[in-house]
């Protein structure tokens, strides 16, 4: 079952992104009722910002503004790092500026927030003013957007994963929503908003319902199909064939599948501490900190293989069977709305 929370978005002051936005409930309660193996993380992030918590909106992948790969343990033979060895830095890694800040305007957009004015400080940035349903907010939590999310888990990091909707909703704030009542639902949407606009791309999994995925798939297709000058679609590369020659090349230069574009930063952040390691065992030095950004695909699907189910051709298969990848450059032979991921 699914849960209807209604509460209020807040904007000014947050650093929102195409696919995440910060979100109270009215009522706190109705946390309760999502049935999650992460409820302690939710409660660690509730409590965090006062009852204000991240939502990631669920189904859509927009393309990278601050991507960060996860951390590596060190092997077991490699001790505390001393002298003037320094671990590599894993970097923050974006794809196209352009395009990711479209996408994150179209959802501003879709919420009532127009004439956004960004600032930053260090390695920080957030909506320093904004216009609100016509009204100037420059004040945190001035917002107050009201909404409602639609919600049955939370991620690791405690973020529920929701369907995100403005406005005043008719249903009863907690109630209980099956799988196609969600499906009829889901067009009013954020995410559906925006996979229809073309600036984001479709993620979809395998505890997504058929009655919710069907829509969805459909308003990606038919954006995939009839793309503007603006869409992702229009300027994608990953059906055609990406060259990943440095790290650099992929930032402003290809728009690609964001789901791809983080493996690679995964697999050269691997390499590049792989090199670390091995030059601390051997006393060569150590990699200088952030200078190397080239690109080595070779052993790609060694940090894993996963299933998918491929729509079209009603088949369950490996991401490698649909995937080419050489080297230097991969290229999807399936669109992103054709694939489920089962693992």
């Amino acid at each position: 079952m699914y849960t209807l929370i209604k509460g209020t978005y807040y904007i000014v002051g947050m650093s929102p992104d195409a696919d995440s936005i910060k979100f109270r409930a009215d009522n706190p309660d109705h946390w309760q009722k999502i049935k999650t193996e992460n409820r302690r993380q939710l409660q660690d992030a509730l409590k965090k910002e006062d009852g204000i918590v991240t939502i990631r909106l669920q189904a859509i992948d927009a393309l990278e503004t601050h991507y960060t790969p996860p951390a590596i343990r060190p092997p077991k033979d490699i001790g505390p790092i001393t002298g003037k060895a320094r671990e590599p830095g894993k970097g923050s890694h974006r794809q196209s500026h352009h395009f990711g800040e479209m996408a994150t305007n179209t959802f501003l957009g879709f919420m009532g927030v127009t004439d956004v004015k960004w600032k930053s400080w260090g390695r920080n940035t957030w909506i320093d003013e904004a216009r609100v349903k016509g009204i100037r907010i420059e004040e945190k939590l001035g917002d107050a957007i009201p909404g409602s999310i639609i919600t049955d888990d939370v991620e690791q990091n405690g973020r529920p994963l929701g369907w995100v909707f403005a406005g005043h909703s008719p249903i009863t704030d907690g109630a209980q929503l099956t799988k196609h009542q969600v499906g009829e639902m889901v067009s009013a949407s954020a995410n559906y908003h925006l996979l229809q606009r073309g600036v984001v791309y479709p993620f979809f999994y395998m505890g997504l319902p058929g009655a919710i995925r069907i829509p969805l798939m459909e308003a990606a297709r038919q954006a995939q199909q009839n793309p503007d000058q603006d869409d992702v679609w229009l300027h994608d590369r990953t059906d055609q064939g990406v060259e990943v020659a440095s790290l650099a090349s992929l930032y402003d230069d290809t728009v690609m599948y964001p789901y791809l574009f983080r493996r690679i930063v995964r697999q050269w952040y691997s390499k590049t501490m792989t090199r670390f390691w091995d030059a601390l065992r051997d006393k060569h030095g150590v990699i200088p900190d952030g200078e190397d950004l080239g690109l080595d695909l070779d052993g790609f699907f060694e940090e894993g293989d996963p299933w998918i189910f491929v729509i079209s051709e009603q088949d369950f298969l490996h991401l490698s069977d649909v995937l080419d990848v050489t080297r230097t450059s991969l290229k999807l032979r399936v669109y992103p709305y054709d694939m489920v991921f089962l693992s």
